[in-house]
């Protein structure tokens, strides 16, 4: 009897051990899966900040390629209308330095020399006036001086000249009839003269004050008439071409025209207005 006693005993014993065990089993089990629920959620809640951290760096991304991609169009933008402005000066300052004026064609209405001082109250068109001082000086420099004597002219300049050059024409027995063309091919009619482009310079021997053919026979004019294109120049209106020029010969006056037409009108042994309309 005491040893079924004991036998019972030991037995409840173990069974309440078992079941003291699969109590402790059980709560760790149940703190396992807390604590897992709590991880999950834990890892839930980061990997949606994370995801939301990626797209505020994914929306600024894709701003910052915009605004890059703007100020990439508007260089592009800006480039292409630099190099319109610069097309569009070379155009328009080919023309002006290739403008024909002549008895036939007039400055255009409106137009404005762009002019710089030269000394001795001259102007000259400000493209001209650079090379115009290095081509007297390399003159002087070869020994000999060429004095430019008279460069831009306004409208009234002219209107003046034409007038005075019509009075002595008259003074000198020519009928009025005919005054005015005869003056016209020795001083060019108000509106019709290159020097009121400002590219032009009546340009005399120092020791020849003379505004005539003997020009030609000074060491000045010669050497302007051989180096004067390497400036830029030609001598406008050359012997011989009165009928096509509109003006008598006059070995003293050069008109600017850039260096490149400068040495194809030389080389072409033309007048400019044979040159250029060659060219068109």
């Amino acid at each position: 009897m005491n040893r079924q006693k004991k036998g019972g005993f030991w037995r409840f014993l173990a069974l309440m051990a078992v079941l003291v065990l699969t109590a402790v089993a059980a709560l760790m089990a149940l703190a396992a899966l807390e604590s897992g629920a709590v991880k999950q959620a834990e890892l839930d809640e980061a990997l949606e900040k994370s995801r939301l951290e990626r797209s505020v760096l994914l929306l600024a991304d894709e701003k910052q390629k915009q605004i890059l991609l703007q100020e990439q169009t508007d260089r592009q933008l800006e480039e292409q209308q630099r190099q319109l402005l610069q097309e569009d000066f070379l155009r328009r300052n080919k023309e002006v330095l290739l403008m024909l004026v002549n008895p036939w064609n007039p400055l255009p209405e409106g137009y404005e020399a762009q002019t710089v001082p030269i000394g001795d109250g001259m102007y000259m068109d400000e493209r001209a006036a650079g090379p115009l001082k290095k081509m007297l000086e390399d003159c002087l420099a070869a020994g000999i001086m060429a004095v430019p004597i008279s460069g831009y002219r306004t409208q009234e300049y002219q209107q003046g000249l034409f007038d005075n050059k019509v009075e002595r024409l008259l003074d000198a027995g020519w009928s009025g009839e005919l005054v005015g063309e005869e003056a016209a091919k020795s001083v060019a009619v108000p509106g019709t003269s290159e020097h009121q482009l400002g590219l032009a310079m009546d340009i005399l021997d120092v020791d020849n004050p003379n505004l005539d053919i003997t020009q030609e026979w000074t060491n000045a004019q010669r050497w302007l008439m051989q180096h004067c294109w390497e400036y830029g120049f030609i001598l406008r209106y050359p012997n011989g071409t009165t009928e096509i020029t509109g003006i008598i010969y006059e070995p003293w006056h050069y008109r600017y025209v850039g260096k490149a037409a400068a040495a194809a009108v030389t080389n072409s042994g033309m007048t400019f207005e044979e040159y250029l309309e060659k060219e068109k």
